[in-house]
């Protein structure tokens, strides 16, 4: 519930975080007209506050707009994918390399949880909860890196990725057991050496998914 506290400039950040979520998500579809009635009717988001949130949002490369036509959500393209795709290749080895040498019990049990907390059945974790989760457990160790300029970067490219990894979910495939085993394959690989190799294969796949949509 809205609070006459509430700042215009939180209300602005409000309205952005919904509507790239909802992109992120597919309630916002590729090259759906976005429109101040859509944003009210859907999310409950007045004049002001989505009109800065969109200048926002394009900046970023959300949405785009065309001049007297309106304002369009942005495809996920090949392209977009392997520039990020290369930049978490870099990132996330680097990163399981240097959380493999520091890496305790505790912080083993708690990435333990986050696997055990992610769910085959779409009907008992839909594809929104079930990909946050795929994300949480890499932020997690990131966070672990503890290396705040690394965190930073990788949290510039995560948003797509999680928008990536909703459309992989819907093809026909056993995606959820393939992400649950490969992530079990970075926890061993952090005990036995092999988890950059092991990174390494948990991107190749995505990759070679992308490449058929």
């Amino acid at each position: 519930m809205r609070s006459s506290f509430i700042s215009y400039k939180s209300l602005k950040m409000q309205a952005y975080h919904v509507l790239k979520e909802a992109i992120i998500s597919g309630t916002l579809t590729d090259h759906q007209m976005l429109t101040e009635r859509t944003a009210m009717e859907l999310f409950g988001i007045s004049r002001t506050p989505f009109r800065e949130a969109v200048q926002i949002l394009e900046a970023e490369g959300w949405v785009y707009s065309l001049p007297y036509k309106g304002i369009y959500v942005s495809p996920v393209n090949l392209k977009d994918f392997e520039e990020v795709f290369e930049l978490r290749l870099i990132l996330e080895t680097a990163i399981v390399r240097k959380v493999a040498s520091r890496l305790d019990e505790t912080g083993f049990a708690v990435l333990e949880r986050m696997v055990e907390s992610m769910r085959t059945d779409s009907a008992a974790q839909n594809d929104y909860d079930f990909t946050s989760l795929d994300f949480a457990f890499h932020r997690t160790l990131n966070n672990m890196a503890d290396n705040r300029r690394l965190l930073a970067m990788t949290e510039q490219i995560y948003d797509v990725m999680r928008r990536i990894g909703m459309r992989v979910l819907r093809r026909p495939i056993a995606r959820r057991e393939e992400i649950i085993r490969e992530h079990r394959k970075i926890l061993d690989g952090l005990r036995n050496g092999t988890a950059e190799a092991a990174v390494i294969e948990h991107l190749e796949r995505v990759k070679q998914l992308m490449k058929h949509e």
